[in-house]
C-alpha cells in the first residue's frame, strides 16, 4: 500500500465517521421534533440512543486500535525484512569501499615514490 492509498483510505474512514456522527445527531433531533411521545419518553429514548452511540464509538475505537496494531506489526515485519535484505549489500559495499581505499593508498604511495624520490620536504 503506497502513501496515497493510505491517505485515501484514512480520509474515507474519517469522512464515514463524521457522516455517521452527524447522521445520528440529526436523526435524533428530527425524531424528537416529530415524535408523538411525551418529553419523559423522549428523554428515555435519548439516553438509550446515547448509550448505543457510546457502545458504537467504543466498538469503532477498538477496531481502529486493532487495525493500528496490525499496521504496526506489518511495518515492523517490513522493516525487519528490509534490514535482512540490505545486510549483505552493506557488507559488500564496505568490502568494495575498503578495496578502493587500499588501491587509492597504493596509488598515492606509488605516485609519491615516482615523483618525490630524492626530494626533501
Amino acid at each position: 500500500m503506497n502513501s496515497q492509498e493510505f491517505n485515501r483510505n484514512n480520509s474515507g474512514a474519517e469522512m464515514f465517521m463524521a457522516g455517521a456522527v452527524v447522521g445520528a445527531v440529526l436523526g435524533a433531533v428530527i425524531g424528537m421534533l416529530i415524535s408523538p411521545n411525551t418529553g419523559e419518553e423522549n428523554r428515555r429514548q435519548v439516553v438509550k440512543a446515547a448509550k448505543r452511540g457510546r457502545e458504537l464509538a467504543e466498538d469503532l475505537y477498538e477496531e481502529a486500535e486493532e487495525r493500528a496494531s496490525h499496521l504496526r506489526e506489518d511495518f515492523e515485519d517490513y522493516a525487519h525484512e528490509a534490514e535482512k535484505n540490505l545486510r549483505p549489500l552493506k557488507k559488500q559495499a564496505e568490502k568494495y569501499a575498503s578495496h578502493a581505499l587500499d588501491v587509492a593508498e597504493d596509488k598515492i604511495k606509488e605516485t609519491k615514490k615516482k615523483y618525490f624520490t630524492g626530494v626533501k620536504m
